[in-house]
Order: structure tokens, then sequence, then C-alpha cells
């Protein structure tokens, strides 16, 4: 399934369609719905092929996302309408042989329902790249993958919580388990939950955990290990079908993934405000690597113009602007599979090591990792209610040292990434997972636990990740990346080829060498300077006006553009628009009870 809603009520069919819908502009995914007197089940049909529902006369199991079977052939990739991946879960389930963090690789969710026993068991992935959300309330649960849905079946849309609100204006995302709204909490990743309607006890018990161990000491020895982890995870879907495709672009993780792909016959895209820098060296590596490049060009005000869609696709408390794919994913719904390198810079690059002031400035600088404890910077800003930022601290504060029972020298580093709903990346995922056959390797199972057990010096400075990627980099040694460096070799190497390169490009760009936008995402401050911007932010006055009394003082949007950051202002906006959308249809659902 795409996405689902379950609840020990008895939810109606309509309800829970609309629900399921709501997510979608158009085209609204078809809806299953099953209910008894262990409570209702709504899902979207799953995208990936091989996961339909599959039902027995005591269980009935549906899986969200297409995971990877490391216990059997995966052969039901190109089977359309077919639950033999479903069935293949159950049983072995059944058996007693499952072991989730092994035998099942990439996000998943997976809910087992016990229909003779009343009994519903949810189990999520390693790191819980798809988030599940529970309410409880009256003894009775209510769970989704999905927060809208889940706050617009139990009615609490318009329950919203101040903190996470400004949590997500400062940060990107809402710190676990809190959500946007109130009683509604994201549950433990790597875990499976119990819940049975006899008893009313929910039951965790957590599969595997981030201890810091630092278990291994070779880093050749580490690196040879991850490079046939990477290139069984792609056999498993390349052994079954070569009906793929790739996104590309001029760094480094592409054109790995290029190297490992390098035999198959596949389309290469990249989508770009115009044919610029970035694209140009994109062609070079799909020349060099036998792929067929696939530029698309996207308006300059795309990410203004899919706020609203992406916004609902991905869901309140996640950046929109994430979904890079909405829009172009129409060409990408035929493939069985396409590839993604996200997350290789934060679990093997330690892009979520904080780094010292200098090393953030100038990106020829090797990196440094700040000892300081930075947890808390953003939370100076002096717009907020104190009350509400001294409530949004201890909230940090507890996730922290929850983080630092597992991870004494790194609790700062996975505080982003456990679970992966603290990254402000993962909305990539989300909406590539609901629009197309997504698969991300660096994903896997093996990679997150080799990241939870290594040094982060190895990770600093692109130690590790060189030594993995090295082999799969020889084509492209020469061709630059987009930042100005030869992703093949080492970071020592490239300094003094880096600090040429950028000082070229900051002189060439002042000089009006170089103009326009020569990387690969958007110009974001000339977007949001534009007229268009202010036209739509003034058009959510009325979420505006929802929130003032989480300021100390009434402002403006105007004056708000000035207090925030670039991400920070987005965001607000983003918040401005959900909080309009909530209003507009309380005022309707009002209207039509009348």
């Amino acid at each position: 399934m795409s996405d689902f809603i379950f609840s020990t009520r008895n939810i109606e069919r309509l309800c829970m369609s609309n629900a399921l819908h709501s997510i979608y502009e158009k085209e609204f995914p078809q809806v299953s719905y099953f209910n008894g007197s262990w409570g209702s089940l709504g899902f979207t049909k799953n995208i990936y092929n091989g996961y339909e529902p599959y039902e027995t006369e005591q269980y009935l199991i549906v899986v969200i996302g297409g995971p990877l079977l490391t216990f059997k052939k995966n052969d039901f990739i190109n089977q359309e309408n077919s639950n033999l991946g479903t069935k293949a879960i159950f049983e072995r389930w059944k058996s007693g042989n499952m072991i989730w963090d092994e035998d099942l690789n990439g996000p998943f969710s997976v809910l087992i329902i016990n229909k003779a026993k009343q009994e519903v068991i949810c189990i999520t992935d390693i790191m819980s790249y798809i988030p599940i959300f529970k309410y409880y309330n009256n003894n009775h649960y209510t769970l989704s993958s999905h927060i809208d849905m889940i706050s617009t079946v139990i009615k609490k849309s318009s329950d919203i919580d101040d903190v996470s609100l400004v949590d997500f204006i400062l940060h990107g995302t809402v710190t676990f388990p809190y959500t946007i709204f109130k009683d509604i909490y994201q549950i433990q990743p790597a875990s499976t939950h119990v819940y049975a309607l006899n008893s009313n006890e929910l039951k965790v018990k957590k599969y595997w955990e981030p201890y810091e161990t630092n278990k291994y000491t070779d880093m050749n020895q580490t690196a040879k290990y991850l490079r046939k982890c990477l290139e069984s995870n792609i056999n498993m879907v390349t052994s079954q079908t070569t009906n793929i495709a790739q996104f590309i672009s001029g760094g480094e993780d592409s054109r790995t993934l290029s190297g490992l792909l390098k035999d198959i016959n596949r389309d290469a895209y990249i989508y770009l405000d115009g044919m610029n820098r970035e694209g140009k060296i994109a062609k070079i590596i799909a020349d060099k690597y036998n792929a067929n490049f696939k530029p698309a060009n996207r308006d300059q005000y795309h990410y203004l113009n899919i706020m609203e869609k992406c916004a609902d696709l991905i869901g309140s408390g996640a950046e929109y602007h994430h979904a890079h794919t909405y829009g172009f994913h129409k060409y990408l719904v035929k493939y069985d599979a396409v590839y993604g390198g996200l997350f290789s810079d934060a679990l093997l690059k330690g892009a979520r090591i904080k780094k010292t002031k200098l090393t953030n400035k100038f990106i020829f600088l090797p990196n440094k990792k700040n000892k300081t404890n930075l947890l808390n910077e953003n939370l100076s800003n002096e717009i907020f209610d104190k009350k509400i930022i001294d409530e949004l601290k201890e909230r940090r504060n507890n996730h922290y040292y929850y983080i630092k029972t597992y991870r004494k020298e790194s609790a700062e580093e996975w505080f982003e990434l456990w679970p992966s709903s603290m990254n402000r990346n993962i909305p990539n995922i989300h909406a590539n997972r609901r629009l197309f056959k997504s698969y991300e390797p660096f994903l896997s199972n093996e990679i997150v636990k080799v990241s939870a057990n290594i040094p982060q010096k190895w990770k600093l400075n692109r130690n590790l990740f060189n030594m993995i990627a090295k082999p799969y980099l020889k084509k492209s040694k020469w061709v630059l990346h987009g930042d100005g460096w030869y992703p093949y070799y080492s970071y020592k190497f490239n300094t003094m080829i880096s600090f040429i390169t950028w000082t070229n490009r900051q002189i060439g760009k002042r000089i009006g060498y170089i103009k326009g936008n020569q990387g690969p995402w958007a110009s974001w401050k000339k977007i949001i300077n534009s007229e268009k911007w202010e036209q739509k932010a003034s058009d959510y006055s009325i979420g505006l006006s929802y929130i003032n009394k989480m300021f100390k003082e009434k402002l403006n949007d105007k004056k708000l553009k000035g207090e925030l950051s670039t991400l920070q202002y987005i965001a607000f906006t983003q918040v401005l628009y959900q909080l309009q959308k909530r209003y507009t249809n309380e005022k309707e659902s009002k209207k039509t009870f009348k």
C-alpha cells in the first residue's frame, strides 16, 4: 500500500476514502476497505509490485512501501497486481523465522491483523523511513502512515500544537515523537507494536537499536564489505528486471550509482532551471556510464507552484520542497525501479555531524567537528513566545538525552537521524514512494548498521565513502564535481583544487562572467523575493492570524521575512498554507452541517 488508516473503531468507508484521497490533487488511487469486530482498515493501492494485500481466514496483512526481501528472490518486482511479496512476508513471520532488520531491506511498514484474536501488529522499518502515527483515546487506537490523514479521521485537524509548529519553522522537522497535532505521536522505529482489544494494552518490542560500539576497526575492509552490500542490494532488483531509471547530477553519489548500474541500459534523469554547469557535467557522466541522458527544465517558479500539492502529499511537519520530482513523476511511473543516491551524505559522509563555522562557510576547507553543543542554536530567535521556546528546548533536550543513551560520542549527529523523520531531507522519500517505484541503495539496513558502528572521523572528509566509491568513480576520475573538485580522489588531493575553483567562481560571479543558477536546486532568494511569492503569502493571511499568538508581538509577513532565514521563511509560508486550508475546510464543514 502507499498509505493506510487503521482504527479499532468502526470508521465508515466514505470517511476512509476521503481521507486517503485528500493528499492527492487528482488521479486518486484505488482505495480498499476492510472492517470487522477488530476495527476498520482503509488503504490505497501500492505502487510497488508484489505487495497487494494477503488475507486468510484468520489474518489480514498489508505492506506499505516496496521492501527488498533478502530471504527469497524478488521475482515479483515486474508482476502487476501480485501479492507474492506480501504472502512471503506473512509466511516467514508465521513460521517464527522473521528477522525484521535482516529479512526486509529499505522503507516499509507491515500491518498484520489477527481477526480471530482482535489483535493488530504494526512493524516499522529500521529507521522509520515510513513514519507511522498513532492516536489513542477512550480505549481505542488509530494508526496511519500520513499525519494529515489520521488528523482528519479523528477530527483533530484544528487541534494544532504550537510548540511543534515553531519547531518546524525553525528546524524543518518536528522533534520525535511529537507531531503538528496535539495527542498524535509518531511510533518507535525498528519495532513491533502489538495492540489487543481484549487487553487494551499496547506492547512495543524493539528489534534493533543504534548502539555506538565502533566495532569496525579496519576502514579498508569495511569499505569492501559495503561495496558488496550495495552491489547485492542493486542485484536483487536488476536480476529480475532491467526496466530501470536513475537520477543523475554533477555530484559523486549519482556517479557512484552510475558505476553500480553501468552494465544496464537505462535512462538518467535530471531536473534543472536550464542546461547549466550541473547539467553539462551530468551529461558527461551519463555518456561515460552508458546511460540515456534525459534532462528536463523546470519553471523558475516551480517550487512555488508545487507548494500546495506537495505540502498535501508529504504532510504537515515535513518540508514540501524536497519533493523535487513532483510534476516530472509522470515520466517515471513506467519503470520497475527508479534509483537515487539519497542518505549517503547522512550515513556515510557525516552530513549531520556539526562542523566548525569555517568549514561550513568555505567548502574547500577540510571538515572538522565542532565539539560545542549546537543543539538549540536556532532557539535564540527572539520573535516567538518565551514559553513556547522553553518547552521546545525541553523537548529537544529530552530527545537528545534519549539518543545519548545509545550514543555517547555522536548523540548530536544521531539526533538528526534517529528516527529518520528528524532529518529534514527525508520528505524526498515520502514523496517519491507515493509517485513511482523509488529505490535508494544507501537506505539499506547494512549501511545503517555500519554507519551506527564506525568512528565519526571515518565519515568526515569522505574518508570511508571515497574508499567505497573509488572503483565506481574510475571512469569519471577527471570529471569535476559540480562543486569544483574530483570525487575519485581524497580530500587531501582536492583541497587546493577546490580552493582554486571556488575562488575563480567567486570572481566570475562578481565580474559577471558567471551568470544565473549553475546548481541543481532552485535559486530560493529569487523565488521568495518575487512578487508571485509575496502574493501567495498574502493569500494565506488567514493562516497568519491563526498563529499570531505564537509571537511576542503582532508581526506581518514582511517583517517575519527579515527575522527568519530563507529555509525558515519557506517553512513558515508552508505553515500558513496548511493552516489556511484547515480553516477553510472547517468553515465548509460547519456550513454543510448546518
